[in-house]
């Protein structure tokens, strides 16, 4: 009886072993007759990158009295007329006593809210946790970005919930002695004090920059339109001339500005009028500028660009010279190789998804074509191509595999015989434009064309002709 039982388990597990095996190879088979190539998010661009010169209209401050500098305001700070620009003091430990006294008062200022019973007996411990763990993220991304300005702000809240933290789960009771002691240190540097020997104030309304670089009554938003080729190699060679030693800064006239740049007329395809994004070397920021002009040169591979915007920033002041990334026509939406691509007996131009062991056609809604590919609009209608879909770039479709997806929103018919995706002598005709030889493109693809049209396909035939 034993023996019985221990002959039928070992033929029911090599059964078992058998049917797996044989199941696993022909699926594995069936796997082999497709090249597919996985649905992702894709973004396509046409860019270009240059040397740029600001032109902004600009006054030189200048002062009376030599000293040491200090200023109240960060630069690109709008000034009111009569507002004090800066302060003039004998010597930098002046200054660095002034400074001293007010990130004194600021620990007094965080500490004496942090000890606020409002706040103190009401908050809760994980919850105040959470949001030190959300501003130590936030102050990460800060430093990431080399924003200092805000790091500064973000500093001292991040401060003041740790010293709520420490309250709350009673590490610490009050903050008085410290705050006693910070007070202290106050009232000697108070002493200490001296008062400046000079204040510059301002004789107009504009925006304050605490450096001056020579080019300001030279380039101006009037002139910049006349700029030469060799006049911006020149300035990008050599961005900052003597200025004098009583430059106190200067002022600028609004926030518009220009920038002229040298490109490649040939690098993309830019156009007087059109709205273009910016970025800069100098913080992760963009901006949306206007090409104002495209002047030829003599040499057919340089042409000047000037653009305009109207987006005035601390990052934005600092420099005279900068290298920018100008973008244009920034498509995204679903990557579906060119050579996938067919057409239904509707003359509905699609893809052939792998589902499993079967097949399915979808639809796609281009958005952007060029030689390699096209971009498919994102669509949430099952009918339409999907991110991480399998589609099928090379292989046989035969009838018997074809899903009807009638129920999903398609009416699909089901090939009337196999075909073979890789067959090279009937593919779609596209009418392409030019395209640049330098255009820079986001991920690894650096061609660009305009949408094209397709011929017709025949009733009787799926595939595309």
């Amino acid at each position: 009886m034993m023996n019985t039982v221990t002959v039928r388990i070992l033929v029911f597990l090599l059964s078992l072993f058998i049917l797996v095996t044989v199941c696993s190879q022909i699926s594995m088979q069936f796997q082999d007759k497709y090249v597919t190539e996985t649905a992702v998010l894709y973004n396509s661009a046409e860019k270009v990158s240059f040397q740029g010169v600001y032109a902004r209209n600009e006054s030189v401050v200048r002062g009376g009295s030599s000293g040491v500098l200090s200023y109240p305001n960060a630069d690109g700070s709008k000034i009111a007329n009569g507002s004090v620009i800066a302060y003039v003091y004998k010597s930098e430990n002046d200054i660095y006593v002034n400074h001293r006294i007010e990130q004194l008062k600021e620990e007094v200022s965080l500490l004496e809210s942090a000890q606020n019973p409002g706040i103190t007996e009401v908050a809760q411990p994980t919850f105040i946790s959470s949001l030190i763990d959300n501003e130590y993220q936030n102050i990460a991304i800060l430093i990431a970005e080399n924003d200092l300005e805000t790091l500064a702000k973000e500093r001292g809240q991040f401060q003041t919930l740790m010293d709520i933290y420490h309250i709350v789960i009673n590490e610490e009771t009050d903050f008085n002695a410290a705050i006693a002691d910070l007070n202290s240190q106050i009232a000697d540097l108070e002493r200490q004090r001296r008062e400046p020997i000079d204040v510059i104030t301002s004789e107009s309304t504009g925006y304050f920059i605490s450096h001056t670089d020579g080019y300001e009554t030279s380039i101006s938003l009037d002139n910049i339109g006349n700029i030469t080729a060799d006049r911006i190699k020149e300035i990008i060679a050599s961005p900052e001339k003597e200025v004098s030693s009583y430059d106190v800064g200067k002022m600028v006239d609004g926030y518009e500005w220009k920038m002229a740049g040298i490109i490649d007329p040939n690098s993309a395809d830019f156009k007087v009028g059109s709205s273009i994004t910016v970025k800069f070397s100098s913080t992760p920021d963009t901006v949306t500028a206007v090409i104002d002009d495209i002047i030829e040169t003599d040499d057919p591979n340089e042409s000047v660009i000037i653009i305009s915007c109207d987006e005035l920033t601390f990052s934005l002041v600092q420099r005279r010279v900068e290298r920018v990334e100008l973008i244009l026509n920034d498509y995204e939406g679903i990557r579906v190789p060119r050579e996938a691509i067919r057409f239904n007996k509707d003359n509905e131009k699609g893809v052939y998804i792998l589902l499993g062991q079967r097949i399915s056609f979808k639809k796609i809604a281009p958005v952007y074509e060029c030689d390699e590919y096209i971009l498919s609009q994102i669509s949430s209608d099952s009918s339409y191509v999907s991110i991480y879909d399998d589609i099928i770039t090379e292989g046989e479709i035969s009838a018997d595999l074809y899903i009807d997806e009638t129920e999903t929103g398609t009416d699909e018919t089901a090939p009337d015989e196999e075909d073979d995706v890789t067959d090279d002598t009937e593919s779609e005709t596209e009418t392409s434009p030019e395209s640049s030889t330098e255009t820079e493109q986001e991920h690894t693809d650096d061609s660009s064309s305009e949408d094209g049209g397709s011929d017709d396909a025949d009733d009787g035939d799926i595939w595309e002709e």
